[in-house]
């Protein structure tokens, strides 16, 4: 559906969003003209028209936003949206895996990967390393708890722990450790959040996982869409423990782009907003965060 609609010209792009550079300073045309030039032979996105290929960073354990083993036509909803990107500048496209987001970043500075997309999420921190692109989804630090480690009900009460809805519904609860993805903003929010309590942490979330799944901690704490994937995987997950999806801290998952390069940035975020505007992003976060036909 999406590419019946982006039959648009990626130059013609280019110099609309390089023309918004001149028209806030004023140049004369001829001085425009030789901005948007060069603002478009110092971009990357130069380099990858003239190669014909884009090479997009991500971790392949990072499910559902890349599926290992995946079905024919379910490769991840990052996999899928690096392909349209591809698709949309008229290239192939080449998936590169690496474990975390510094290698994604030395990867990009290196031109091994032009971009990153494996649901990573902004910082200013981060942003030292890579440009972050305007955010494609919405999340927010979440867990995975042990109804165990939950109170039990009122007695003759037939709901049970429906009071527990977000992360910070724990606040007041004693008893619960957390395994989390080090160094990572959910990390940083339960060092804020959480002073009194475990936490463990480990190099990766799908580790963090392992670790209250063996009953070294009894709540997982991840970004809101990491969550929904694994209840999606395996639906049995939801006997033994609670969901806490509700928002309270905007996470923005945005692409990794090199740094001091707006031309490429813009033109994404182009792209981004013609898949929202036609609801091909929504159909996107439908097939793979509200249900499981993706699950191998």
């Amino acid at each position: 559906m999406f590419r019946k609609i982006l039959k648009k010209s990626v130059l013609f792009s280019i110099l609309l969003l390089s023309f918004s550079f001149w028209n806030q300073s004023g140049f004369a045309s001829l001085d425009a003209e030789e901005e948007t030039f060069k603002f478009y032979n110092s971009s990357r996105l130069k380099e990858i028209l003239e190669r014909g290929e884009l090479r997009v960073a991500g971790n392949q354990a990072d499910e559902p936003f890349y599926v290992q083993n995946a079905k024919e036509g379910f490769p991840g909803f990052d996999y899928e949206l690096g392909k349209l990107y591809a698709d949309f500048l008229g290239v192939k496209f080449k998936f590169i895996s690496y474990p975390e987001f510094s290698e994604y970043a030395e990867a990009i500075k290196k031109k091994d990967a032009d971009i990153a997309l494996s649901g990573i999420s902004s910082n200013l921190e981060r942003s030292k390393k890579v440009r972050f692109s305007s955010a494609y989804l919405i999340s927010t630090p979440a867990a995975l708890i042990r109804k165990t480690a939950l109170p039990p009900p009122p007695e003759g009460s037939i709901i049970t722990t429906q009071s527990f809805r977000s992360i910070l519904d724990l606040q007041d609860l004693s008893g619960v450790t957390f395994a989390v993805r080090s160094f990572s903003n959910r990390h940083e929010y339960l060092l804020k959040n959480f002073k009194n309590n475990r936490i463990f942490t480990y190099g990766d979330t799908p580790s963090a996982w392992e670790a209250v799944k063996n009953g070294t901690a009894n709540c997982l704490v991840a970004d809101s869409f990491y969550i929904k994937g694994i209840l999606l995987k395996d639906k049995s997950v939801a006997s033994n423990f609670r969901p806490l999806l509700e928002q309270v801290q905007r996470e923005d998952i945005s692409a990794a782009f090199p740094l001091a390069d707006p031309v490429f940035v813009r033109n994404f975020d182009f792209f981004i907003s013609e898949l929202s505007r036609s609801g091909a992003l929504r159909d996107l976060e439908d097939k793979y965060f509200n249900r499981s036909d993706w699950v191998p």
